[in-house]
Parts: structure tokens; C-alpha cells; sequence
């Protein structure tokens, strides 16, 4: 786990700080793509060594209360991987990474496999509760690799049990997966 108090031993400035912060954000939906998708379908794993660029419309650093937000027009990329958001926000607690959240209309993932497939994935809502674990997609959740398909009002991942739930929405309760079958 980052701590800010390692800023300080690292010599790092504080955006180097919160990108770190929002590269381990990167990662676990990145994992939260390869618990869903058969090995066929992997995400890039080269993708992980490659530098993150974030931009967007606003960025705003609020040091008392522990947050960064970028606003507006929200795009991370590393390697092939892409996010794009309206509003992701990254916050602190002890000093240290405890959530980050994004909206959007919606927000969209996508990136390449080994094979040069591409997984994609988009919800209303993405959150990150790096205290128990857990990332959540929500508001017409959908994750698309190649043979299979998931679609749900939301989709959580827990990274310390590794496990997956859907669960559909209130009006029609339904989680849609599909799944093709081999090529021939």
C-alpha cells in the first residue's frame, strides 16, 4: 500500500503521488477484466509496465481533505489500455489510498489482449474501496471480451477473495452472460 509519508522517502512530487495512487486504481480494473474474461482473452500484460497519461478539462487538489479530482472529459491511457470518464476522484484516508470513484455517461474501458481482441466495459458508476477490497461497476454494468459477454445493473469484484457477483437491476432482476462457442 502507498502511504503519503513515503512521498517524502521516495522524493516523488505529489502528482507523481497521486498518479501511483490512480495507477493502482488501473491495475485492479485491469484484474477485475481478467477474473471475467477465459485465458484466451487476457488482458495485455505489457500494458502494465507502460507510463500512464492522464488528461482532463480540470484537475482539483484538495489537500485538507484528502482528495484529487479530474473533471470533465476524463481520459487514462497505458499502453492500449483507455479509460474514458467524466469525473474520477481519488481519496485519501490516514494518509493513505482508501477510495476512488468515477461517473460518466458512461464510463467506458477498453483495451487489447495478447491476440490484439478488444475487452471492453462500461457502466454509470466505477467504485474503489481500497479498504475492503472491493470495485464496483454500476449503472448498466457490460464487459465484453472475445466468447463472452456480461451484462448486469452491477458488477462487483472483491480482490482479496477473488470473486465476482452480478446482480440485475430492480426492474427486471436479470444478469445476462453469453458465451460463444469455440471457433472451429
Amino acid at each position: 500500500m502507498i502511504h503519503r509519508q513515503n512521498l517524502d522517502r521516495m522524493n516523488l512530487e505529489p502528482q507523481l503521488f497521486r498518479l501511483q495512487l490512480l495507477g493502482t486504481f488501473l491495475s485492479l480494473v485491469v484484474v477485475a477484466g481478467l477474473v471475467l474474461s477465459t485465458s484466451s482473452a487476457m488482458a495485455r500484460e505489457s500494458d502494465l509496465q507502460q507510463p500512464i497519461d492522464v488528461s482532463a478539462d480540470r484537475s482539483e487538489y484538495d489537500d485538507k481533505a484528502g482528495t484529487q479530482k479530474l473533471i470533465g472529459n476524463v481520459e487514462i491511457r497505458q499502453g492500449t489500455m483507455r479509460i474514458t470518464a467524466d469525473i474520477i476522484e481519488i481519496t485519501l484516508k490516514d494518509n493513505a489510498l482508501s477510495r476512488i470513484d468515477g461517473k460518466g455517461s458512461p464510463i467506458r474501458y477498453e483495451q487489447e489482449n495478447e491476440s490484439g481482441e478488444l475487452l471492453q466495459g462500461e457502466a454509470k458508476e466505477v467504485n474503489y474501496d481500497a479498504i475492503d477490497g472491493s470495485l464496483v461497476l454500476s449503472g448498466g454494468a457490460k464487459l465484453s471480451q472475445p466468447q463472452r459477454n456480461i451484462k448486469s445493473e452491477r458488477i462487483e469484484f472483491n480482490v482479496r477473495t477473488q470473486t465476482v457477483s452480478a446482480e440485475g437491476s430492480k426492474d427486471t432482476g436479470r444478469v445476462t452472460i453469453r458465451i460463444e462457442p469455440p471457433k472451429r
